[in-house]
């Protein structure tokens, strides 16, 4: 995959899993566990003669394990200090304490009061399960709340049907008659779905008006004598608010809710000031929405220039697909330092090994070891004299140093002893982790020696970064101003942000010469790869194999070189210079190894030392801390505790 569409994949993973986490949120659906969610709420609303409001409410709930009590908080203040239209402070509701309560379990089976729960009221000064008065929250004037304790904890889903009272619901004017009321107001978590009947008896629905407010998803629908709320779902950080409009001589209101002086235009005028205003937000948020699908776009536009002038690999003169020879005399780290990107890996560890006994500065011993052994004991002895020609890099030198001095005595080392150094000494294991990290650091130092990678300058790859931020600044400027949603947009921008700084950060592109010398690295590796199908292809001599595995090594294709070259060489003895054989021929002259079995057991050696190493570090760690869960003091972080809501439970 190219680099660029690294990129664009980046960008899109942060954005897709932002967006439905958002989207889960929003919803009311996303559950940390310990937050009640409503599937389903439904009510039916009869307005009296008298302008009472007779309420209907029927709950189903899915709940989490280990609750046991619900709240249904029922505001009923009417005056409100930040009602721009005419009001009368003396136009009031009662709540009506005869209340009705009925309690289902997910079977539909209605429960018994007294035996299967119990229920508390406000008005009443009944106490709560633990002791407090039942009462609304936040607490406050013009408020009652009903309380439902069911023994033994609520079922996984549970229906709670409230009938209920709000006498002076409706306000009589000289011109109409008028219910303005916000039927939810909070809630833990959203509702899946709603349905709302308010029925006006003897009301034509030509002489209804009709409003809802508080809602993304939603339709008012007016019919002959009711009005129908058909709502697809309710978020958590909305209400369900309507306003209704019928003709007066429809309700004989209580003198205090029979206001002397007309409002039915004022209304109206509020009311399409209002619509003027939410469409004006949803021109605005439409234009929010369009301007971030063009950043999206321009999103991609920049990841293809950033790619083209920052990221993009310099043309290279070979273009061939196998390289049969050893493109450079590099180290075989120094070649993973260049094909690798920088890095350093285990393999190039035992690669290095290998090297070392292919250039006779170690001498691999199989120590007559039993051919049926599974781990034989192979002993590395260090030459004392070596091709005075051939000059060790620091890398090299700090493994012979390592394995040799540190872990031998000065003169060899076994396998064995090189697994059960760092094992169980906490001192040794620290020492041997060191001694890797040097390994890499030293390795490292060689690659950078070579004319391997450009020093990008990506100053101006960060400028494309500046518009994402500019575009995010401005909108939550103008959802100050008009107040609309913009999540997706937020996530996006977020996204993208994020995105580019992480791909910018993670640019390197190889030099020139780099990317000259990793071209036919590549070519070679296809080579060593598919050397087994090339019939026209002369078996060189086991010198020149030996070299090539140790570059096959870091370059993590041992393994299937090896069953090409034994498919290749049914007789290894017959190949050319098979006597000067530094590792390979080890393999091959006890029935059962395989040709790779000696690097592969050198390897497998180097890996159970450093998990030795990592063990004893970590288990000397943890003993000196402590990591039990005994107690103590806070952590950072939040375990996703609930609370707050109107409808609530615990």
């Amino acid at each position: 995959m190219k680099k660029s569409n690294i990129a664009v994949v980046i960008i899109t993973a942060f954005m897709v899993l932002a967006f439905f986490i958002l989207q889960s949120l929003e919803s009311g659906n996303f559950s940390f566990g310990n937050k009640i969610n409503v599937e389903s709420y439904d009510a039916i609303i009869e307005i009296d003669e008298d302008g009472s409001m007779n309420v209907s409410e029927t709950w189903v709930v899915n709940w989490p394990d280990g609750m046991s009590v619900s709240f249904r908080d029922i505001g009923y203040q009417k005056y409100d200090d930040s009602n721009p239209l005419r009001q009368d402070i003396n136009n009031r509701a009662n709540f009506n304490t005869d209340v009705t309560v009925e309690v289902f379990d997910r079977n539909g089976a209605r429960l018994t009061e007294g035996d299967d729960y119990r229920v508390g009221f406000s008005f009443r000064g009944d106490r709560d399960e633990l002791g407090n008065l039942v009462e609304c929250y936040p607490a406050r004037n013009e408020c009652e709340s009903i309380f439902i304790q069911v023994y033994g904890g609520m079922q996984k889903q549970m229906t709670f049907k409230y009938r209920y009272t709000i006498e002076g619901a409706v306000t009589k004017y000289t011109d109409t008659a008028e219910l303005n009321w916000n039927l939810l107001e909070y809630f833990e978590s959203g509702i899946k779905s709603a349905n709302v009947e308010i029925v006006i008896p003897n009301a034509n629905k030509d002489e209804i008006l009709a409003w809802g407010h508080g809602l993304s998803k939603g339709e008012v629908i007016i019919e002959d004598g009711k009005v129908v709320l058909d709502i697809e779902r309710i978020k958590s950080n909305e209400f369900l608010e309507f306003r209704i409009l019928f003709p007066e001589d429809l309700v004989d209101v209580p003198a205090r809710n029979d206001l002397d002086f007309p409002l039915k235009n004022e209304i109206i005028e509020y009311q399409d000031q209002l619509a003027i205003e939410t469409n004006r937000r949803i021109a605005v948020a439409r234009i929010i929405f369009i301007g971030t699908i063009i950043l999206i776009a321009l999103t991609i536009y920049f990841v293809y220039r950033i790619y083209q002038k920052y990221d993009k690999e310099h043309k290279s003169a070979f273009d061939l697909q196998y390289y049969r020879e050893l493109p450079q005399d590099y180290s075989p780290a120094e070649m993973s330092y260049l094909y690798h990107f920088k890095r350093i890996n285990n393999e190039d560890l035992t690669a290095t090994i290998l090297d070392l006994i292919r250039r006779k500065y170690l001498v691999l011993d199989t120590l007559g070891e039993r051919v049926t052994e599974k781990n034989p004991n192979f002993k590395l002895i260090k030459n004392p004299n070596p091709d005075p020609n051939d000059t060790l890099l620091p890398h090299e030198a700090h493994v012979l140093k390592w394995f040799i001095d540190i872990v031998g005595d000065g003169s060899e080392v076994t396998l064995r002893q090189i697994e059960e150094y760092p094992k169980g000494n906490v001192t040794k294991a620290k020492t041997f982790d060191q001694n890797a990290k040097d390994f890499v650091r030293l390795a490292k130092l060689a690659g950078e020696k070579h004319d391997f990678f450009d020093d990008v300058n990506k100053s101006g790859a960060y400028s494309y970064v500046i518009i994402p931020i500019v575009y995010l600044i401005i909108t939550l400027f103008v959802k100050n101003i008009y107040n609309i949603t913009i999540g997706f947009t937020v996530v996006t921008c977020l996204a993208i942000i994020f995105g580019l700084i992480l791909y910018i950060a993670n640019i390197k592109r190889r030099s020139v010469n780099g990317n000259e010398d990793y071209v036919r690295w590549r070519a070679f590796k296809n080579f060593l790869e598919d050397f087994g199908r090339m019939e026209d292809y002369p078996m060189p001599g086991i010198v020149i194999w030996e070299h090539y595995l140790v570059y096959a090594t870091s370059l993590k294709i041992a393994d299937k070189v090896m069953e090409q070259l034994e498919v290749r060489l049914p007789s290894i003895e017959e190949v050319e210079g098979f006597n000067q054989s530094t590792f390979i021929g080890f393999g091959y002259r006890y029935y059962g190894f395989r040709l790779g079995y000696t690097f592969g057991r050198i390897n497998s050696t180097i890996n159970t030392a450093r998990m030795n190493s990592v063990k004893t570090i970590t288990s000397h760690t943890a003993s000196s801390v402590g990591l039990g869960g005994r107690g103590g003091g806070f952590g950072g972080g939040s375990s996703f505790g609930g609370g707050g809501g109107g409808f609530r439970g615990r």
